[in-house]
């Protein structure tokens, strides 16, 4: 597990690099005349959850790799069982946690609304960061989420993404505070938040 963490700097680069121009998150003052970005997850309490939810899909028997971005979209952090299946796993991890961070809710609650709501449909088609929408992406907190890659379900994907928010919950609960409630779901509703069940599928313990 420490091992791969010596390869993750130039990574999170690859990956900034490798976005669109139109994609690029914005500066720390949001661009010309735009407003400041939201603060990201916690770095420390990012490579925790991160860490909890490869261990999760390890013990499963599968190698996975788990990025945690902020609300813009932009990888905070992130951990890989083999550091060989970084270049593999990356995109489809990054993917998921914008997913998530975009909706405020799960990857999965989306697919689900892709096929019965226009405006998430539409959205989602518009964005090349976003699709194809699959499951693995979990909120982290109100201001970014953490996907997962690797595993050969989507939904064990996010099980252990689960396992990893699970892993920091508390102190998440602490960061957020009183009136710390969570933004709402672009395009309609959604679930208030991730199940906090390690190994569980989508769902359990909601």
């Amino acid at each position: 597990m420490r091992r791969s963490l010596s390869i993750l700097p130039a990574f999170l680069a690859s990956v900034l690099v490798a976005l669109p121009a139109a994609a690029q998150p914005p500066g720390p003052g949001g661009g010309f005349g735009g407003p400041p970005r939201p603060p990201g997850p916690n770095p420390v309490l990012a490579r925790q959850a991160a860490e909890a939810a490869v261990k999760a899909c390890e013990r499963m028997g599968y190698k996975t790799m788990a990025t945690v971005v902020d609300a813009t979209g932009q990888p905070v952090v992130a951990m890989v069982a083999d550091p060989q299946l970084s270049k593999a796993l990356a995109p489809e991890s990054v993917r998921r946690a914008r997913l998530s961070a975009t909706f405020h809710t799960t990857s999965s609650d989306i697919t689900e609304r892709v096929g019965t709501d226009a405006g998430v449909y539409y959205m989602i088609q518009g964005d090349p960061r976003l699709r194809p929408a699959k499951p693995g992406g979990v909120p982290f907190g109100a201001n970014g989420a953490i996907g997962v890659a690797g595993g050969p379900d989507d939904l064990k994907d996010e099980a252990c993404a689960q396992a990893g928010i699970k892993a920091v919950a508390a102190q998440l609960r602490t960061a957020r505070g009183p009136g710390g409630a969570r933004a709402p779901v672009p395009g309609g509703g959604g679930r208030p938040g991730p199940a906090e069940a390690e190994g569980g599928g989508r769902g359990e313990g909601e």
